[in-house]
């Protein structure tokens, strides 16, 4: 009995020893096997097109760099020209082929460079280009405000003697505003538009129409309602009707506000400077800061 008890713990044994065998075997062929998939990731039947890719790519990434870089210098030259009085729009016309992907702010540049100028024909096509090439928000609004000033300078305040040149200066000076509401930088109706530049210029514009006995003209903003079909007409007249009323009588309580606070602040001579301060940019600083 003893006996095989032995063989049988003999047996066991050895048992044993063969599965660690067999795991230590496993775990050999497990390991060889990733090295031999990790150097086959590195192994390359063509290794001359191998490289030949690389050095594209290469290339490629230098011409970026080269492209950005050279795009960085030629605005950093401009702007020290700019901040120290040489308004040459030269390096931004150049800038205005190749500026991706902020195309806007070589347009915007050049402007600035007219306006200081007093190209403002150039300015104004300058301006109009930039907004034409998706600018951010906050920088549309600098680029409409700098627009809108540049339409201003292009009416003569001081020879408005005849009706014609009078309906040109309030065409021009509603043009101006349009500019400021069209994306809600100043508000068309009150006095919450995003932002103060903008909207302090606009009511600038609206005392400069008060001055030629003109009111200022809100987009119209029911055009959608009465492109569309269906019934319930007379409920959207009723509907539009209230609203205009609404629009007219806020205009002329703004009207009415402004001419108050005129008659008290303001003398004769005062309006005298305020038209004058009006051609050089409606009495609003021209924000000439460059990007």
């Amino acid at each position: 009995m003893s006996d095989k008890k032995d063989a049988k713990k003999l047996n066991k044994q050895e048992k044993r020893l063969e599965k660690k065998k067999l795991k230590a075997l496993d775990k050999a062929r497990i390991a060889e096997e990733k090295r031999q998939d990790r150097e086959a990731r590195f192994m390359y039947e063509d290794p001359i097109g191998f490289m030949r890719v690389v050095n594209v790519i290469s290339v490629v990434l230098l011409i970026f760099a080269f492209f950005f870089g050279t795009k960085y210098i030629i605005n950093g030259i401009f702007l020290i020209n700019y901040n120290h009085g040489n308004y040459s729009y030269r390096t931004e016309e150049f800038l205005q082929k190749i500026n991706i992907p902020e195309g806007y702010v070589p347009y915007y540049n050049a402007g600035n460079a007219y306006y200081k100028l007093e190209d403002y024909d150039n300015a104004i096509l300058s301006y109009k280009s930039a907004l034409e090439a998706h600018p951010t928000e906050k920088k549309e609004c600098d680029i409409r405000v700098n627009l809108a000033l540049a339409m201003l300078h292009k009416i003569d305040f001081d020879n408005i003697n005849t009706e014609k040149q009078k309906a040109n200066a309030i065409r021009q000076l509603q043009s101006a505003r349009n500019v400021l509401t069209e994306k809600g930088c100043a508000d068309p109706y009150g006095t919450n538009g995003h932002d103060p530049e903008a909207e302090q210029l606009k009511q600038d514009i609206d005392k400069m129409l008060e001055e030629l006995d003109a009111e200022p003209e809100p987009p119209d903003q029911n055009e959608d309602e009465e492109n569309q079909g269906g019934g319930g007409s007379d409920s959207k007249d009723k509907e539009k009707t209230n609203r205009e009323e609404q629009l007219e009588k806020d205009l002329n309580n703004q009207k009415q506000d402004a001419m108050e606070e005129m008659q008290q602040t303001q003398q004769s001579q005062d309006q005298k400077n305020d038209k004058e301060s009006a051609g050089g940019g409606g009495g609003s600083d021209f924000d000439g800061k460059t990007w």
